[in-house]
């Protein structure tokens, strides 16, 4: 029996199999609750890219919004988005860490 992290879409295909190669974390950035972008290191041939998004505010208090994660190259693009008609809602301060596996 194979051990790691697989994630499937509702069609059953595997999207993510983290169970053959050993993931590797190349560091992390805070967003200070404000779109940005940040260069990372280059990844290994043959493994793809990895993030993961913490907030570093209370959610479940709060009605604040993580940021939507993309990549283009070794560029990492992090964009807060919501209705701004809905009072309360505040870009939350997160960490995001990233890596290959």
């Amino acid at each position: 029996m194979s051990t790691g992290f697989l994630a499937f879409a509702q069609d059953g295909s595997v999207i993510t199999d983290m169970t053959v190669l050993i993931s590797q974390t190349q560091g992390s950035v805070v967003t200070d609750g404000a779109n940005g972008s940040a260069i990372l290191p280059a990844v290994p041939t043959g493994r793809q890219r990895f993030y993961m998004t913490v907030s570093l505010v209370d959610m479940n208090r709060e009605k604040g919004k993580r940021p939507g994660v993309s990549f283009s190259g070794n560029t990492m693009n992090w964009a807060y988005s919501y209705s701004p008609n809905n009072w309360g809602y505040f870009s939350a301060n997160c960490r995001i860490y990233f890596g290959y596996y």
